[in-house]
């Protein structure tokens, strides 16, 4: 090589790292911008976390607490406290209509009117207030179990169940038969199910009606 191309040669790339010193200078801030954002990002996501889990802890251990307590009343009061704070929080408010009836209703139709639970969240409230004793009128229970036990539902199975138990005490034999034989025709219908059902149908004086 001639000493005129290395000399071209050392000119052209102290003409690249002037550029680039250039364009550092000029757009440098943008990456330092885009580092900081990525480093306080991250940091924001794993206090966020931690955050999260301090939270989730205590509530759970407020939760024990309140079980482990001897007196009953003190422990329903704690639940209840709990499952209001905050806008509620659903384990407590399960535990809470389990321990005391009186407040079933409330606690349970709020978990079932709340969009922002999952669907089985908020139809497992319903199951429950269905079957809590004097949170909803009977024909209410009823309705709530007969949605609930539509095809495809997730507690299909039980709310049949409680069905057939709801038309047994309201005196409907007929009605209830009529459940259970189309329960044991049924796809989503368990062996263990469907041999109960078939002993309850030949109780009620009736044939079990099994699928091909």
């Amino acid at each position: 090589m001639s000493d005129t191309d290395s000399f071209i040669d050392e000119v052209t790339e102290e003409v690249r790292r002037d550029r680039l010193f250039g364009y550092f200078r000029r757009y440098g801030w943008i990456a330092a911008v885009v580092i900081l954002g990525l480093v306080g990002g991250t940091a924001y996501n794993e206090w966020s976390k931690s955050t999260a889990a301090q939270v989730a802890q205590a509530r759970g251990d407020a939760l024990l607490d309140a079980l482990d307590m001897d007196d009953d009343t003190a422990s329903i009061a704690a639940l209840s406290e709990i499952a209001t704070n905050e806008g509620g929080d659903v384990v407590a408010s399960f535990l809470a209509a389990g321990a005391d009836q009186s407040q079933a209703a409330n606690l349970l139709g709020a978990i079932a009117a709340n969009t922002d639970h999952p669907k089985y969240i908020r139809d497992l409230a319903r199951l429950k207030l269905a079957t809590t004793p004097d949170a909803v009128s009977q024909d209410a229970a009823v309705l709530i179990l007969t949605d609930l036990s539509a095809a495809g539902g997730l507690y299909r199975n039980a709310a049949t169940e409680m069905l057939v138990a709801f038309e047994l005490e309201r005196g409907n034999v007929d009605a209830a038969v009529t459940l259970l034989q189309a329960h044991i025709q049924d796809a989503q219908a368990t062996q263990e199910q469907i041999q109960r059902m078939g002993e309850l149908i030949v109780a009620l004086g009736a044939t079990p009606e099994l699928a091909n």
